[in-house]
């Protein structure tokens, strides 16, 4: 979903576009998957998030029951090739500490877990169809961009609570919670850059996913048997490298999050 400044702002019936689009797309993902490209893989995972994303602009336009519906669909596709992706994070983030850290060859345990096969194409499919029907039975096009740009509010003052937090706790749980609302305000972002501060906003939410991902990537690493032996070097490596990551997390989340909620909203609403 690339930025677009072809119209003023994001009424409705764009957003109900954009949602069908990301799921056209979203199959050709699956289409590339059938030969097990892994780009496609994690692509298809992106635009489950971005959808998820926008979603929760449209919540107003879309009744309970079906919103819920809506994101059993997403999730059910995020975590039918969640395994795969999850394996080949991890085995890219052992090589990229070994050689950072200098670790010698002995010291690099191997994972234990199944051989990497393609997702169930059929399954899939069918999840993505069920979506498009849902998204095309909704009212999303009679949502009023100052409704749109509420729920945009609402997503950065939950990411802001979640911040204040995460300075006080290193919960796995928070962080995970913030990395997600931190993602829906990078999603959305890039759906309404006519809004004030977007460049800047989209380019510090980026970043500051990526601190948080990468941070839940070394979590999960130390619960990993071969990584959490008392001896290993890979104990003190994992934590240190954690470390820095929350001094860089913690600083850019402040400035991602400075302005009072009550001025995002006036701001970001000035611009409807």
């Amino acid at each position: 979903m690339k930025q677009s400044h072809d119209s003023a702002g994001l009424p409705g019936r764009k957003l109900k576009r954009l949602l069908h689009q990301l799921c056209e797309r979203a199959q050709d993902d699956v289409r590339r998957m059938s030969s097990y490209e892994e780009s496609a893989t994690h692509q298809l995972r992106v635009r489950m998030k971005k959808m998820m994303a926008l979603l929760r602009l449209a919540d107003a336009g879309i009744e309970t029951h079906t919103l819920h519906a809506m994101r059993q669909h997403l999730r059910a596709v995020k975590n039918a090739c969640a395994g795969n992706r999850e394996q080949v994070v991890q085995c890219r983030l052992i090589d990229k500490l070994t050689r950072r850290f200098h670790l010698a060859p002995k010291h690099r345990p191997q994972l234990m877990g199944a051989a990497l096969q393609a997702p169930p194409a059929s399954a899939i499919h069918h999840q993505l169809h069920a979506m498009s029907q849902l998204i095309e039975r909704t009212c999303i096009e009679s949502l009023t961009e100052e409704q749109i740009l509420e729920e945009h509010a609402r997503c950065y003052r939950k990411g802001r609570h979640l911040m204040r937090q995460a300075f006080e706790t290193t919960d796995k749980r928070t962080l995970h919670r913030w990395r997600h609302r931190v993602k829906d305000l990078y999603f959305q972002s890039l759906a309404l850059p006519q809004l004030r501060g977007s460049e800047r906003r989209i380019r510090r939410a980026r970043r500051l996913g990526h601190f948080l991902g990468r941070d839940q990537d070394l979590a999960n690493l130390a619960t990993e048997p071969a990584f959490a032996m008392r001896r290993s070097p890979w104990v003190q490596v994992i934590n240190e490298h954690r470390d820095h990551l929350r001094e860089r997390y913690l600083s850019l989340g402040h400035k991602l999050y400075a302005a009072p909620c009550a001025r995002f909203n006036g701001k970001i609403m000035s611009c409807a």
